[in-house]
């Protein structure tokens, strides 16, 4: 088995402080207090971690998805499973995992989430370290008690590297006292995130482009780092991801590509929409695609096209018919596509719901043979766990209406914050939230689907 390649930091030089008021202030601070570590934040960001994993820790065991099994599976044994996912976050699970249990997966995954939480912290903050590091403790106590982040975090899946991918973006984009150790730990976990899943590369070029103009709309603003000095931090770490990824599906043979699925997620999503269905029916008569033999049985959501249709399994090697299809499908009917890709946007915006993964938890069997073969030894502890005997669902539906609530009321605290327009730093922050948060659901909703946990696993 070939190891994955690894990923080096960028070398660049890190922007310079600001020659204003603010980088004068931050300036004047004692060294220590820019420290990454010391008892405090140690102790904080060990607490902080245990707090995101509540939700493991009383289900018994790291919660799981239908998809984890094909994330263990390839990062153990390197092959890949259809439909192809971004090979990233399988790397990460056989590295973290240390092929002894799923436990030091979400455990590597509560710390990443800390580490950046209390990045965040310092910088709309401020003050000593002693202040951060209580912010970040409160601040994860509200997280934990009222968000989705706890199931995420305790879930073996890279939904939680969406949140992780905003957060560092803007750090790296607005912050003017990160030092250079911290922005390379920073461009890594960005590199990391990225590379997660398939719908973040998207993701990340259109939420960096915002970035990118939000920044010279504000390019006047005191104690922000120069444009052209932060860019490259988020530049790296994207061609740095698409790189790894390709070399990764080119080592599984699957050819140097970013996706050698392609178009057959967005396939999914004009079945579901009917539009492929209606190309096929014009041009059927006059082309022989194989799609036509199912003319009168075609999909009828992404999920059935995906995992239940015996159409996708026929049109294995033909990926030219599904690209055909779907530039068709676009070029004959734009406004229709316009219009439901608008539709789906809106749809996957106010689409969220905690337990989407619980609740549509349809691999049972295939993750427990996936991991009676990557982690041996924790058999009997998945099988015991609250998930595996049907003893989660009730929690998850329960605390989802809080989750909902609260992200609305946020909604609400953003948009206020912003009218007022008294604190710099938390305006920009809000503000890029709800950019990513329009992004996200843009590119889930329009190229695959509306579902509950692509939106949730941000809000």
């Amino acid at each position: 088995m070939k190891k994955p390649p690894t990923m080096q930091p960028s070398e660049a030089i890190p922007p310079p402080l600001d020659a204003t008021h603010e980088g004068a202030r931050i300036k004047l601070q004692p060294t220590e207090n820019l420290q990454i570590s010391g008892p405090h934040t140690l102790f904080a960001g060990a607490l902080a971690a245990v707090l995101l994993l509540w939700v493991a820790f009383y289900n018994g065991y790291p919660t799981l998805f239908s998809d984890t099994g094909g994330y263990l599976w390839t990062g153990t044994f390197h092959v890949s499973l259809a439909p192809f996912r971004a090979p990233g976050y399988s790397v990460f699970t056989r590295i973290a995992g240390m092929g002894a249990s799923p436990w030091f997966i979400v455990a590597a995954q509560a710390v990443i989430v800390v580490y950046v939480l209390h990045e965040t912290c310092i910088y709309l903050i401020g003050g000593d370290r002693k202040f951060p590091d209580r912010c970040l403790l409160a601040g994860v106590c509200v997280l934990a008690a009222l968000t989705s982040l706890p199931w995420l975090v305790s879930l073996l899946m890279p939904d939680v590297f969406a949140g992780i991918l905003f957060l560092c973006a803007f750090l790296l984009a607005y912050s003017s006292e990160l030092r250079l150790v911290r922005r390379i730990f920073l461009s890594l976990i960005l590199t990391l995130s990225i590379a997660a899943h398939s719908s973040l590369f998207p993701i990340a070029a259109l939420y960096f482009a915002a970035l990118a103009i939000l920044r010279l709309a504000g390019s006047r603003t005191r104690g922000l780092p120069p444009i052209r000095s932060a860019m490259p931090w988020l530049l790296v770490p994207i061609v740095a991801a698409t790189l790894w990824t390709s070399a990764m599906n080119y080592q599984m043979g699957l050819g140097f590509r970013l996706s050698p699925s392609k178009n057959t997620f967005l396939m999914g999503r004009l079945l579901g929409d009917r539009l492929a269905a209606d190309f096929l029916r014009e041009n059927c008569p006059t082309t022989h695609f194989i799609s036509c033999r199912y003319l009168s049985n075609l999909p009828r959501s992404e999920t059935e096209f995906l995992f239940q249709h015996p159409l996708l399994r026929d049109l294995k090697g033909h990926d030219d018919e599904i690209d055909t299809i779907v530039r068709g499908t676009i070029f004959n009917y734009p406004r229709r596509f316009l219009i439901s890709s608008a539709r789906q946007s809106f749809l996957q915006f106010a689409a969220l719901r905690t337990g989407d993964e619980i609740r549509s938890y349809a691999a049972r069997d295939w993750n427990n043979g996936v991991m009676q073969m990557v982690f041996p030894g924790d058999l009997r502890a998945f099988r015991n766990a609250r998930q595996s005997r049907d003893q989660l669902l009730k929690l998850a539906d329960t605390v989802a209406p809080i989750h909902i609530a609260i992200f609305w009321i946020s909604i609400a605290a953003c948009l206020l914050f912003a009218w007022t327009r008294r604190y710099g730093r938390i305006d920009n922050f809000l503000a890029s939230a709800i950019v990513f948060l329009i992004i996200n659901a843009a590119v889930c909703g329009a190229l695959a689907g509306v579902y509950d946990r692509y939106q949730s696993r941000v809000a």
